[in-house]
């Protein structure tokens, strides 16, 4: 409860009349004051001028007397002197005089007539001092005549130092008194009234210049309507008569002052309202980001005349773009001015180390908003140039933007933080875009290359063999297929090391792309193994190339800086041509890669091209692998084992992956013979059973789950075909009732084992699964085309970089770089990432030192037919 002051203390709320009150209570005190010290100095001050006055005329009556006295005085003399001193006396209310002779006097001259003595009289004879006393109300002052060398002419029987007679002066105060109380009165009126008097004019005048003022200063308020208003405090400063209230003014001017640098107006507000919506980086954003520019070019234009904006990106020492949006089209001329001024903030901003020679000459592009509008002719003085920038050193990229301004544009601080927020946002789309296309350029790269010797990957190279088989179906052409496998290299990696086998693999790799023909097709299948396609090559054709190939390796040759030794090393290779070997892709890479191997079995150092009894065995084999497989369907003898995956800050377990193996049977006695799915996962692609296998091992999982209570993440791989066969969806969602799955606890790792053409299908079943409350995972993240699709289209929750970028993360600058970027791109979605393959302490730890979320690999965990603990 709010206590409210008593009405009398509401007074003080009034300048007015606080003043007032402050005026009386003075004036009563001064009076009281003044009473008092009055009163009490009154007789102090009747003392001091009756003493004073007293000794003036004791001694002015002597005088008199002693200048008589010298002439020689008769009886007769001293009676009329003393008569005339009684007379006037008499005649005189307030003074007295009498004189009194001493017995020494009297014996030597006789008596005279004199008044009785009283006792101040008496004492000043006896003391020989002056003597004041108040007898009846009367000041009595005593002064005795000392005997001087002089008097003893006349006084010839006195000694000097005796007290010849005592003159006394007496004072009646009574008047004295009355007259200083009638004045004391009076000057107590006065001290009292006068105060009080001007404490009211001084209010009357006081109240209208307060009124005056107030009024002043609220109709000044009044007048403001925008933060610029607030300007006009200090240019319309006005008089308030009295210097405090100017003070006060000045005060609220200053104040206006600081308000207007940190006052923003509605329209400013919503433009800034509008700047944090652009912050937010889509899809869209990164493929208009010029539109999207325009648009804040022109809603800057509404808080602040903007001729335009622009952006220098800097990466390496070889790539520059300059881009400048103009509101309206400038003259050729004012492009040539506002080049200048770039070029000057490459400079200012630090950013030409990025260059060894200079800038150099690098084009500009000039992109307009509105053509129809032309911007008149500008100099150099008509534009301020403001700037931003951001240097990301691990990329080697630079970033300006910038905002040209017209110059007789006041920047207070409200427009600077307009323009700072516009620049802020302009960097953060700018900087974002490029960052995102340079790390998309990359890994498009990555994904397309091998990250040792630059040639096309595996994934990629089967992508141009289903094109060329397609290609040749058309055209009725036959082409080849080319598996070349470099004989014991393993040996060279072991006895020279892994960083002289990546050497020799790029030189050998280098010998490839010489020899072949430039409609050749060469990439690096893994390790030390090479594929190339020959376009329109048959049998003979393919042959010779491929043995003019063996003989130019078989003659290279690599220095080892260690040893001194020369290293060289002989390759196998394999043939297959279409379509007389094979009659789909598949096959016809199966064939060739069996005949490599039949290569090295006849010697190494050899090139075998396949027959039709090549074709047959081949396929018996692998016919034998589908016969496998089905009877794992019949038998149920698919086995569900686990990987643990650990989290990489704190070491803790916190999920398995789910794998496929399959028991076959054995001799009794003798340990079971469990075969791995990559062995025979392709071959169930192939023949259409894969689906199946995934809902019989995740029924059997599950399962297993239950009976142990396993309350950690499952991570599950699946094949994005499985996800469209009918009734895949509703069988996981069946299993997971029946026993009693946490879907939140599964995890469908998305493989590339088959490439799914329809992605808004893939991408239905996708979101059904993730509606039950089921995560996904894209595994081998980086590998290929696919996974980046998979991130863009579908609700992924963790991100599985490839094991092969892992494994070369210290030896291999371009695995390592694909790495950090899936990490970067993970982060950047919110999405959790899982490094894979990890056999060694130091790749875990490097990987720790990377952010990385998640580990699995051999040196976490083996595959286990139960879980870890």
């Amino acid at each position: 409860m709010k206590l409210e002051p008593p009405p009398f203390f509401k007074i003080f709320k009034r300048l007015d009349k606080f003043i007032l009150c402050i005026a009386v209570s003075t004036s009563v005190a001064i009076a009281v004051i003044s009473a008092y010290l009055l009163y009490n100095f009154e007789d102090k001050i009747i003392n001091i001028e009756t003493t004073t006055a007293s000794s003036y005329i004791a001694n002015q009556t002597f005088n008199a007397m002693y200048q008589i006295m010298k002439r020689g005085w008769n009886e007769k003399q001293v009676k009329g002197f003393i008569g005339v001193l009684k007379k006037s006396s008499k005649n005189e209310k307030m003074v007295g005089v009498s004189i009194f002779r001493g017995e020494v006097v009297k014996k030597q001259f006789g008596p005279v007539p004199q008044p009785k003595e009283d006792n101040a009289v008496k004492k000043a004879f006896e003391t020989k001092e002056v003597v004041h006393k108040t007898i009846k109300g009367k000041k009595i002052y005593a002064y005795p005549l000392l005997t001087e060398p002089m008097c003893l002419r006349c006084h010839t029987i006195a000694k000097a130092g005796d007290v010849n007679g005592v003159v006394e002066v007496s004072f009646n105060t009574t008047n004295l008194t009355n007259k200083f109380k009638n004045y004391y009165f009076l000057i107590l009126f006065l001290i009292f009234i006068l105060p009080i008097s001007g404490g009211v004019f001084v209010t009357l005048i006081l109240r209208r210049s307060i009124k005056y003022g107030i009024e002043s200063i609220n109709k000044e308020v009044e007048n403001i309507k925008t933060a610029k208003d607030l300007k006009l405090l200090d240019t319309r400063l006005i008089d308030l008569k009295f210097e405090e209230f100017n003070q006060i003014y000045k005060g609220v001017s200053s104040l206006s002052t600081r308000l207007k640098d940190i006052a923003v107006d509605k329209d400013v507000l919503e433009f800034e309202i509008k700047l944090l919506e652009r912050f937010i980086i889509t899809s869209e954003v990164v493929k208009d980001w010029k539109e999207h520019v325009f648009n804040l070019l022109i809603e800057m234009n509404n808080i602040i005349k903007v001729y335009n904006v622009f952006s220098i990106f800097i990466q390496d020492e070889n790539l520059i773009e300059i881009e400048v949006f103009w509101k309206e089209e400038p003259t050729e001329k004012t492009k040539k001015i506002f080049d200048k001024l770039i070029y000057q903030s490459i400079y200012h901003n630090g950013l030409n180390s990025f260059f060894t020679e200079g800038i150099g000459s690098h084009e500009i592009f000039h992109n307009v908003a509105d053509k129809n509008s032309k911007l008149p002719e500008l100099s150099e003085n008509d534009l301020l140039v403001q700037t931003k920038k951001v240097i990301l050193d691990t990329l080697h990229i630079g970033v300006i933007v910038g905002i040209g301004i017209q110059a007789e544009e006041q920047i207070d601080t409200v427009r600077g933080l307009v323009i700072s927020s516009v620049l802020t946002t302009f960097l953060n789309v700018i900087g974002s875009v490029k960052a995102i296309y340079r790390y998309t350029k990359e890994l498009e790269y990555y994904v397309t290359r091998d990250g040792l010797t630059s040639l096309y990957n595996q994934r990629v190279f089967m992508e141009f063999l289903h094109y060329e088989v397609e290609r040749s179906k058309r055209s009725n052409n036959a082409f080849s297929l080319v598996f070349i496998d470099i004989d014991n290299f393993k040996l060279i990696n072991d006895m020279y090391g892994h960083n002289f086998g990546d050497k020799f693999l790029k030189a050998i790799a280098d010998i490839l792309e010489k020899e072949k023909r430039s409609e050749d097709i060469l990439a690096r299948y893994g390790g030390d193994e090479f594929v190339m396609i020959f376009p329109g090559a048959k049998e003979e054709q393919a042959y010779m190339i491929s043995d003019k190939i063996r003989e130019s390796i078989k003659k290279f040759s690599l220095l080892d800086s260690n040893t001194r030794r020369l290293v060289g090393a002989t390759v196998s290779i394999g043939i297959a041509v279409y379509p007389y070997s094979a009659a789909d892709e598949k096959d016809l890479f199966l064939l060739a890669d069996n005949m490599m191997y039949k290569a090295k079995k006849m010697g190494r150092d050899m090139v075998y091209t396949a027959n039709e009894e090549d074709a047959i065995s081949v396929y018996k084999e692998v016919s034998e692998k589908s016969k496998m497989v089905l009877n794992a369907l019949e038998q149920d003898i698919i086995l569900p084992y686990f990987q643990p995956i650990i989290n990489l800050n704190t070491g803790r377990l916190i999920a398995h992956e789910l794998l496929m193996r399959i028991r076959l049977e054995t001799i009794k006695g003798e340990l079971p013979n469990i075969i791995s799915a990559g062995e025979f996962i392709e071959i169930a692609e192939n023949i259409g059973v894969a689906y199946k296998l995934d809902l019989i091992l995740l029924e059997k999982a599950f399962r297993k789950i239950k009976e142990e209570g396993y309350k950690s993440d499952m991570f599950i791989n699946l094949s994005p075909k499985s996800l469209i066969v009918t009734d895949y969806v509703k069988t996981v969602k069946r299993l997971s009732l029946k026993y009693n799955i946490d879907t939140s606890k599964i995890v469908f790792e998305l493989t590339e084992r088959e490439t799914v053409r329809n992605i808004t299908l893939l991408e239905k079943f996708v979101v059904n699964l993730k509606y039950e409350g089921f995560r996904f995972a894209v595994d081998d993240f980086g590998s290929g085309f696919s996974s980046f699709l998979y991130i863009k289209r579908l609700p992924i929750d963790l991100l599985k970089i490839d094991g092969e970028f892992i494994r070369g993360i210290f030896e291999d600058k371009m695995d390592r770089a694909v790495v950090m970027s899936s990490i970067s791109i993970a982060k950047e979605m919110g999405i959790k990432t899982i490094a894979e393959f990890i056999e060694s302490k130091e790749v875990l730890t490097e990987l720790r030192k990377l952010n990385v979320d998640y580990a699995q690999g051999f040196f976490i965990g083996m595959p286990s037919e139960n879980f870890s603990k």
